[in-house]
């Protein structure tokens, strides 16, 4: 393959995740069968001299990214910090009480969204940081980005319309940003939605046929 210069990763860090109920806990979401040490020693797709690397972490292992970010050969220099809100299901989005209405929603107060309110060990989360770390020097492309934006989490519709939050998915508008920061090629590991035009590899990733399908 053609080596990338630019790498996303949102590795399945090992937590020791006992929380109660069926549904929490980042270990009944997805594999998280990693250790630090397998991270580190996860092999990497061809990677140019010149490379960015853009590598999500989670609030309770910092140290532990950090780490992963210097085993995988590159050095950190920055972070962008997703801030996140969630649909309002009041009224699915729109910030009216009707479709027809020009009135608000109360809820969200015709925004149509709600910051984040998630599970946290010290803090409820309504963030996520990923860690920005280069090899060599690559060229930037824009200078006008800025280190946080806000997005709504994604989400999963049935054929209900009944939306079920995706977790650890990221949103789109981040990779928007990646590829104003820095030309390809892009790649991703561990990733659970396809994009266009992006190398990919992760046990939760659609098949082709089922991304094109949806």
């Amino acid at each position: 393959m053609t080596p990338l210069r630019v790498l996303v990763a949102d590795p399945p860090w090992k937590f020791k995740d006992n929380l109660p109920g069926p549904g929490r806990g980042a270990a009944k979401k997805y594999k998280c069968k990693l250790t630090i040490e397998q991270i580190c020693a996860f092999p990497l797709p061809p990677i140019m001299p010149d490379a960015v690397l853009f590598l999500w972490r989670v609030s309770a292992m910092v140290e532990e990214a950090y780490r992963v970010v210097r085993a995988w050969g590159f050095v950190p220099k920055s972070e962008i910090v997703w801030c996140k809100v969630r649909r309002c299901a009041k009224c699915n989005g729109t910030g009216r009480v009707r479709a027809d209405s020009i009135a608000l929603c109360m809820s969200c107060r015709g925004v149509g969204e709600h910051e984040a309110f998630l599970m946290g060990r010290s803090v409820r989360a309504a963030h996520e940081t990923a860690i920005i770390a280069t090899r060599g020097k690559p060229v930037r492309l824009s200078k006008s980005v800025r280190s946080r934006f806000k997005a709504r989490m994604p989400e999963e519709f049935d054929s209900r319309g009944v939306g079920e939050l995706v977790h650890s998915a990221k949103p789109p508008e981040f990779y928007g940003i990646v590829e104003k920061l820095y030309g390809g090629p892009y790649g991703e590991l561990f990733a659970r939605t396809r994009r266009p035009g992006w190398w990919q590899e992760g046990d939760q990733l659609p098949a082709l046929q089922e991304a094109t399908a949806t």
